[in-house]
Protein backbone atom coordinates (compact mmCIF):
# COMPACT_ATOMS: atom_id res chain seq x y z
CA UNK A 1 0.00 0.00 0.00
CA UNK A 2 1.40 3.61 -0.99
CA UNK A 3 2.27 5.58 2.19
CA UNK A 4 2.35 9.31 1.81
CA UNK A 5 4.28 11.75 4.27
CA UNK A 6 1.40 14.65 5.70
CA UNK A 7 3.11 16.97 8.24
CA UNK A 8 5.41 13.90 10.20
CA UNK A 9 3.18 11.31 9.73
CA UNK A 10 3.15 8.11 7.19
CA UNK A 11 -0.48 7.85 6.55
CA UNK A 12 -2.64 5.89 3.44
CA UNK A 13 -3.60 8.01 0.67
CA UNK A 14 -7.12 8.38 1.94
CA UNK A 15 -6.34 9.75 5.34
CA UNK A 16 -3.86 12.07 3.83
CA UNK A 17 -6.33 15.02 3.79
CA UNK A 18 -5.99 18.53 4.42
CA UNK A 19 -8.95 21.20 4.98
CA UNK A 20 -10.92 23.10 1.30
CA UNK A 21 -10.13 25.95 3.42
CA UNK A 22 -6.07 25.84 2.31
CA UNK A 23 -5.19 28.77 0.74
CA UNK A 24 -2.78 26.59 -1.53
CA UNK A 25 -6.30 25.20 -2.81
CA UNK A 26 -7.93 28.54 -2.60
CA UNK A 27 -5.31 30.55 -4.29
CA UNK A 28 -2.44 28.45 -5.12
CA UNK A 29 -0.36 30.11 -2.25
CA UNK A 30 1.74 27.08 -1.67
CA UNK A 31 5.31 25.72 -3.21
CA UNK A 32 6.41 22.50 -4.49
CA UNK A 33 9.49 21.11 -5.94
CA UNK A 34 9.44 17.44 -7.96
CA UNK A 35 13.25 14.83 -7.38
CA UNK A 36 13.92 11.69 -9.36
CA UNK A 37 15.51 9.35 -6.41
CA UNK A 38 18.08 7.01 -7.43
CA UNK A 39 19.09 3.62 -5.53
CA UNK A 40 16.75 5.21 -3.03
CA UNK A 41 18.33 8.82 -2.58
CA UNK A 42 16.46 11.92 -3.63
CA UNK A 43 19.26 13.85 -6.00
CA UNK A 44 20.27 17.27 -5.49
CA UNK A 45 18.02 18.26 -2.36
CA UNK A 46 20.03 21.15 -1.51
CA UNK A 47 19.50 22.78 -4.97
CA UNK A 48 15.89 22.08 -4.79
CA UNK A 49 15.45 23.62 -1.47
CA UNK A 50 17.42 27.05 -2.88
CA UNK A 51 14.74 27.12 -5.47
CA UNK A 52 12.11 26.64 -2.85
CA UNK A 53 13.48 29.27 -0.08
CA UNK A 54 13.62 31.55 -3.08
CA UNK A 55 10.14 31.11 -3.73
CA UNK A 56 9.00 31.14 -0.30
CA UNK A 57 10.57 34.89 0.04
CA UNK A 58 8.14 35.87 -2.97
CA UNK A 59 5.13 34.48 -1.79
CA UNK A 60 5.87 34.89 2.07
CA UNK A 61 5.38 31.04 3.10
CA UNK A 62 7.45 30.01 5.63
CA UNK A 63 9.44 26.28 5.29
CA UNK A 64 11.19 23.89 7.30
CA UNK A 65 15.00 23.26 6.92
CA UNK A 66 16.48 21.54 4.31
CA UNK A 67 17.29 19.07 6.67
CA UNK A 68 14.20 18.33 7.67
CA UNK A 69 12.48 18.11 3.65
CA UNK A 70 15.09 15.54 3.07
CA UNK A 71 14.82 13.69 5.82
CA UNK A 72 11.32 13.74 4.54
CA UNK A 73 11.76 13.07 1.14
CA UNK A 74 13.80 10.01 2.10
CA UNK A 75 11.08 8.25 4.77
CA UNK A 76 8.90 8.58 2.35
CA UNK A 77 10.94 6.55 0.00
CA UNK A 78 11.78 4.46 2.20
CA UNK A 79 7.99 3.54 3.03
CA UNK A 80 7.34 2.84 -0.18
CA UNK A 81 10.21 0.26 -0.43
CA UNK A 82 11.58 2.38 -3.68
CA UNK A 83 14.85 2.90 -5.39
CA UNK A 84 14.77 4.88 -8.90
CA UNK A 85 11.42 6.87 -8.04
CA UNK A 86 9.96 10.48 -8.65
CA UNK A 87 9.56 12.05 -5.18
CA UNK A 88 7.73 15.67 -4.60
CA UNK A 89 7.41 17.80 -1.87
CA UNK A 90 4.62 20.07 -1.72
CA UNK A 91 3.73 22.94 1.39
CA UNK A 92 0.91 25.21 1.54
CA UNK A 93 0.12 28.03 3.58
CA UNK A 94 -2.20 26.40 4.95
CA UNK A 95 -6.48 27.21 6.27
CA UNK A 96 -7.89 30.27 7.22
CA UNK A 97 -11.33 31.59 7.56
CA UNK A 98 -14.08 31.19 4.85
CA UNK A 99 -13.62 34.55 3.17
CA UNK A 100 -11.05 33.50 0.86
CA UNK A 101 -9.86 37.04 0.71
CA UNK A 102 -8.42 36.97 4.19
CA UNK A 103 -5.26 35.88 5.34
CA UNK A 104 -4.48 31.88 6.37
CA UNK A 105 -4.62 31.75 10.08
CA UNK A 106 -3.83 28.22 10.55
CA UNK A 107 -0.65 26.12 10.32
CA UNK A 108 1.22 25.53 7.17
CA UNK A 109 0.66 22.06 5.51
CA UNK A 110 3.78 19.73 3.89
CA UNK A 111 2.66 16.23 2.57
CA UNK A 112 5.67 14.40 0.66
CA UNK A 113 4.49 11.83 -2.81
CA UNK A 114 6.26 9.11 -3.81
CA UNK A 115 5.67 6.84 -6.75
CA UNK A 116 8.06 4.41 -9.01
CA UNK A 117 9.62 5.96 -11.94
CA UNK A 118 8.29 5.76 -15.61
CA UNK A 119 10.12 3.97 -17.99
CA UNK A 120 11.35 6.78 -20.09
CA UNK A 121 13.49 4.83 -22.22
CA UNK A 122 11.45 5.36 -25.21
CA UNK A 123 10.90 8.79 -24.85
CA UNK A 124 14.99 8.90 -25.06
CA UNK A 125 15.24 6.94 -27.97
CA UNK A 126 12.62 8.29 -30.16
CA UNK A 127 12.25 12.13 -28.87
CA UNK A 128 8.85 14.20 -27.68
CA UNK A 129 6.65 15.59 -30.49
CA UNK A 130 6.34 19.51 -29.65
CA UNK A 131 3.84 21.61 -30.64
CA UNK A 132 4.69 25.80 -29.86
CA UNK A 133 2.27 27.35 -27.37
CA UNK A 134 2.11 31.18 -28.07
CA UNK A 135 1.71 33.67 -25.43
CA UNK A 136 3.20 31.14 -22.93
CA UNK A 137 5.24 33.52 -20.77
CA UNK A 138 4.59 33.77 -17.18
CA UNK A 139 5.02 36.55 -14.08
CA UNK A 140 7.62 34.98 -11.37
CA UNK A 141 8.03 32.02 -13.64
CA UNK A 142 11.33 31.09 -11.36
CA UNK A 143 8.55 30.69 -8.62
CA UNK A 144 7.59 26.86 -8.50
CA UNK A 145 3.62 27.77 -6.95
CA UNK A 146 1.00 25.07 -6.83
CA UNK A 147 -0.23 27.91 -9.41
CA UNK A 148 0.21 25.76 -12.21
CA UNK A 149 -2.55 26.98 -14.71
CA UNK A 150 -0.26 27.57 -17.61
CA UNK A 151 1.88 24.67 -17.68
CA UNK A 152 -1.60 22.85 -17.39
CA UNK A 153 -2.80 24.76 -20.29
CA UNK A 154 -0.17 23.68 -22.03
CA UNK A 155 -0.72 20.18 -21.47
CA UNK A 156 -3.77 19.77 -22.49
CA UNK A 157 -3.27 21.90 -25.64
CA UNK A 158 -0.28 19.89 -26.81
CA UNK A 159 -2.79 16.39 -26.25
CA UNK A 160 -5.18 18.18 -28.34
CA UNK A 161 -2.58 18.43 -30.79
CA UNK A 162 -1.48 14.83 -30.85
CA UNK A 163 1.92 16.03 -29.29
CA UNK A 164 3.78 15.15 -26.42
CA UNK A 165 4.73 18.13 -24.98
CA UNK A 166 4.02 22.03 -25.51
CA UNK A 167 7.16 24.51 -25.98
CA UNK A 168 6.19 27.93 -24.61
CA UNK A 169 7.39 31.34 -26.66
CA UNK A 170 6.95 34.89 -26.40
CA UNK A 171 4.75 37.09 -28.55
CA UNK A 172 7.97 37.35 -30.90
CA UNK A 173 8.55 34.17 -31.18
CA UNK A 174 11.06 33.75 -28.75
CA UNK A 175 11.90 29.99 -27.34
CA UNK A 176 10.77 29.90 -23.14
CA UNK A 177 10.45 26.40 -22.22
CA UNK A 178 8.18 23.64 -21.78
CA UNK A 179 5.49 23.06 -19.65
CA UNK A 180 8.05 20.80 -17.03
CA UNK A 181 11.19 20.96 -19.12
CA UNK A 182 13.91 23.88 -19.99
CA UNK A 183 15.45 23.28 -23.67
CA UNK A 184 18.19 23.75 -25.42
CA UNK A 185 19.96 23.60 -28.89
CA UNK A 186 22.59 22.20 -30.31
CA UNK A 187 25.23 23.30 -33.22
CA UNK A 188 28.54 20.86 -33.11
CA UNK A 189 29.80 21.85 -29.86
CA UNK A 190 28.11 24.93 -29.32
CA UNK A 191 25.02 24.38 -26.70
CA UNK A 192 22.57 27.70 -26.47
CA UNK A 193 19.45 28.14 -24.53
CA UNK A 194 17.21 30.59 -23.04
CA UNK A 195 18.60 32.80 -19.96
CA UNK A 196 17.09 32.85 -17.18
CA UNK A 197 16.19 36.46 -17.73
CA UNK A 198 13.61 35.65 -20.47
CA UNK A 199 11.07 34.87 -17.51
CA UNK A 200 11.77 30.41 -17.20
CA UNK A 201 11.98 28.31 -14.43
CA UNK A 202 15.72 27.69 -13.18
CA UNK A 203 15.70 24.49 -13.73
CA UNK A 204 17.91 21.94 -11.51
CA UNK A 205 18.62 19.56 -14.43
CA UNK A 206 19.41 22.55 -16.48
CA UNK A 207 21.99 23.79 -14.13
CA UNK A 208 23.78 20.40 -13.76
CA UNK A 209 23.78 20.04 -17.67
CA UNK A 210 25.29 23.04 -18.14
CA UNK A 211 28.19 22.13 -16.10
CA UNK A 212 28.96 18.74 -16.92
CA UNK A 213 28.11 19.83 -20.65
CA UNK A 214 31.11 22.57 -20.51
CA UNK A 215 33.50 19.34 -19.30
CA UNK A 216 33.17 17.08 -22.06
CA UNK A 217 34.08 20.00 -24.45
CA UNK A 218 30.82 22.12 -24.94
CA UNK A 219 30.44 26.05 -25.01
CA UNK A 220 27.39 26.90 -23.38
CA UNK A 221 25.77 29.85 -24.05
CA UNK A 222 22.52 31.41 -22.60
CA UNK A 223 20.92 33.44 -25.20
CA UNK A 224 17.65 34.26 -26.93
CA UNK A 225 16.20 31.37 -28.93
CA UNK A 226 13.42 31.60 -31.57
CA UNK A 227 11.80 28.97 -32.70
CA UNK A 228 13.21 29.95 -36.37
CA UNK A 229 16.61 28.53 -35.01
CA UNK A 230 15.63 25.13 -33.77
CA UNK A 231 14.75 23.99 -36.98
CA UNK A 232 18.27 24.48 -38.39
CA UNK A 233 20.11 22.75 -34.94
CA UNK A 234 21.90 19.19 -35.16
CA UNK A 235 19.76 18.69 -32.18
CA UNK A 236 17.20 20.11 -30.20
CA UNK A 237 17.28 18.63 -26.56
CA UNK A 238 15.08 19.45 -23.44
CA UNK A 239 16.04 18.87 -19.63
CA UNK A 240 13.80 18.05 -16.60
CA UNK A 241 14.17 16.21 -13.30
CA UNK A 242 12.46 13.02 -13.97
CA UNK A 243 13.20 12.67 -17.58
CA UNK A 244 16.76 13.88 -17.29
CA UNK A 245 17.81 14.86 -21.01
CA UNK A 246 15.88 13.84 -24.04
CA UNK A 247 15.40 14.83 -27.46
CA UNK A 248 13.08 16.64 -29.69
CA UNK A 249 11.91 14.21 -32.55
CA UNK A 250 9.53 17.41 -34.21
CA UNK A 251 8.57 20.63 -33.87
CA UNK A 252 5.43 21.98 -34.99
CA UNK A 253 4.92 18.77 -37.62
CA UNK A 254 8.41 20.36 -38.73
CA UNK A 255 11.36 16.90 -37.84
CA UNK A 256 14.81 17.94 -35.96
CA UNK A 257 17.49 16.66 -36.53
CA UNK A 258 19.78 14.35 -34.15
CA UNK A 259 23.71 14.13 -33.52
CA UNK A 260 23.65 12.18 -30.19
CA UNK A 261 23.93 15.30 -27.95
CA UNK A 262 21.46 14.10 -25.64
CA UNK A 263 22.54 10.90 -25.33
CA UNK A 264 26.17 12.05 -24.60
CA UNK A 265 25.14 14.54 -22.24
CA UNK A 266 22.41 12.06 -20.67
CA UNK A 267 25.49 9.83 -19.94
CA UNK A 268 27.43 12.55 -18.44
CA UNK A 269 25.18 14.08 -16.23
CA UNK A 270 23.92 10.47 -15.03
CA UNK A 271 27.53 10.05 -14.17
CA UNK A 272 27.62 12.92 -11.67
CA UNK A 273 24.34 11.89 -10.48
CA UNK A 274 25.80 8.07 -9.70
CA UNK A 275 29.07 9.71 -8.56
CA UNK A 276 27.67 12.05 -6.42
CA UNK A 277 25.43 9.16 -4.73
CA UNK A 278 28.36 6.74 -4.32
CA UNK A 279 29.83 9.16 -2.61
Amino acid sequence: MALIWLNGDLVAPEKATISVLDRGLLSGHGLFETLRSYRGAPWAVGDHYERLAAGAEWIDLAVPDEASIDRALRDTIRANDLSDAGVRVTITRGPGPLDPQSEADGASNMFVLAWPLRDYSALHTDGAVIVTFAQGARSLAHVKSTSYAMSVAGRVYAKRAGADDALFTSDDGRVLEATGSNIFAAWGTRLATPPLEEGILPGVTRRHVIEVAQEVGFDVEETALHVADLAGADEVLLTSSLREVYPARSIDGVEMKRSGVSERLRDAYRARVLSASSG
